[in-house]
């Protein structure tokens, strides 16, 4: 069950979820001496994680990854490492921990079992939070409809236990790697955040159906063990 959360401005979704993800660290750490969270790239995540960093808790205490990223350099704008590390890895948080998705690996493909030993061995599971975006074609994380169905498969339903898989969507310039849906659902709390009315159209539709290949988010949007909040305004946030 998603339960879905609704702002009139961009500004007070930001609010609402920084605060609610300083609840969820604090007591992770409380409870279990660490936390772990996932964060996804996008034009929302900026001002968050800036908003975010300034918060006042035991950041040498929380373990920072993504839900995927572009194979590209890490100095590279189209990075989501880049965007992580320029934007939430500074001020209070600048002693988080981050456990990147990237290798030296000319291609994700060769780099499927270097990362998955590295979030197996480099991360507490199942994460205390994991936060994913959604593209109007239903795509989470980089789980896309428009990969190749070999590739969608692996992401999808990996059959040997890796935590991450590549993609190659005909809708991305560049090759990409992803946790797999297995992995993003090894956690505590889902968080999914999307702004704008197209992209509630497409929660909506995504919400209506069933085939998870035709719209991977239904696979975060329609399971039952994992709490799921929907967290939308009708705009970015100005601030």
């Amino acid at each position: 069950m998603t339960d879905e959360r609704t702002f009139k401005s961009g500004d007070e979704m930001l609010a609402s979820m920084v605060a609610q993800t300083v609840e969820r660290l604090e007591f992770a750490i409380a409870e279990r001496g660490r936390a772990t969270i996932a964060v996804a790239g996008g034009r929302f995540p900026k001002p968050f994680f800036q908003v975010l960093s300034l918060a006042k808790l035991d950041w040498s205490k929380v373990t920072i990854t993504l839900g995927d990223d572009r194979w590209v350099g890490i100095d590279d704008d189209q990075s989501n490492e880049k965007l992580v590390k320029d934007n939430l890895l500074i001020n209070e948080a600048a002693s988080a921990t981050f456990v990147s998705l990237n290798t030296a690996d000319k291609n994700p493909e060769d780099a499927i079992a270097t990362v998955t030993e590295r979030l197996k061995n480099e991360l507490s599971w199942p994460m205390d939070i994991v936060y994913l975006g959604m593209g109007d074609d239903g795509h989470t994380a980089s789980l896309f409809p428009s990969s190749t169905p070999e590739d969608l498969k692996r992401g999808l339903y990996p059959e040997n236990g890796e935590l991450v898989a590549a993609a190659r969507p005909t809708v991305s310039p560049v090759p990409r790697i992803s946790m797999t849906l297995p992995a993003l659902l090894n956690a505590r709390y889902i968080g999914i955040h999307i702004t704008g009315s197209d992209k509630w159209s497409t929660f909506e539709a995504a919400k209506n159906g069933t085939v998870i290949e035709e719209m991977p988010v239904r696979g975060i949007l329609h399971q039952t063990d994992v709490p799921v909040d929907l967290w939308w305004s009708a705009e970015n946030p100005k601030g």
